[in-house]
């Protein structure tokens, strides 16, 4: 059994490390120099985050963001947790499952925008994605909806609606000369 499979956890290979995040808890990230929480500096990356409870699922999703150019997304195997690494770590988008365990993605976007407005800020865009349920998922008035199985181009299309072009790799190591 994986880590994945008993939702302890919830960090996959090429995510962010979300126990770190969830001992957090508060959102208290060290500081920088500005006096503001690490969050913010993450924000300013584009961090995206995925909340979905399917691992091949995320897996894919978080491929194809990082093949986009994008940084590693964090993973949430839950509602619940992906709600306590929304308010640790502020991520510019998020891309939720309509049906996940202990807070389904309804309750997920609900959550984040009252805690956005609590706080005075605007909430990320989320992106709910169902592999049924079409009527459901409009009803919550996520930003977008993404139909599973997805295609890659959806993805991307929905990657550049809500964020920036990644910005370009440094070189340094490999030689991308075109002839």
């Amino acid at each position: 059994m994986s880590g994945a499979d008993t939702g302890a956890g919830g960090a996959r290979k090429g995510a962010h490390d979300v126990e770190s995040a969830e001992r957090q808890g508060t959102g208290d990230a060290p500081e920088a120099s500005t006096g503001e929480p690490q969050r913010s500096a993450r924000q300013a990356h584009q961090l995206i985050l995925i909340a979905e409870d399917e691992q091949p699922i995320a897996e894919a999703l978080s491929m194809i963001i990082e093949d986009a150019g994008y940084e590693a997304p964090l993973i949430a195997t839950n509602g619940k947790q992906a709600q306590a690494l929304v308010r640790t770590h502020r991520p510019a988008l998020i891309f939720a499952d309509l049906m996940m365990p202990l807070m389904d993605g309804a309750e997920l976007i609900a959550a984040v925008r009252a805690d956005a407005a609590l706080d005075s800020h605007a909430p990320p865009p989320i992106v709910l994605m169902t592999a049924a349920g079409m009527r459901r998922a409009r009803e919550v008035r996520a930003d977008a909806l993404l139909r599973k199985p997805f295609d890659l181009s959806e993805v991307e299309a929905l990657l550049l609606r809500f964020l920036d072009p990644p910005a370009p790799k440094q070189a340094g190591g490999t030689d991308e000369t075109e002839p």
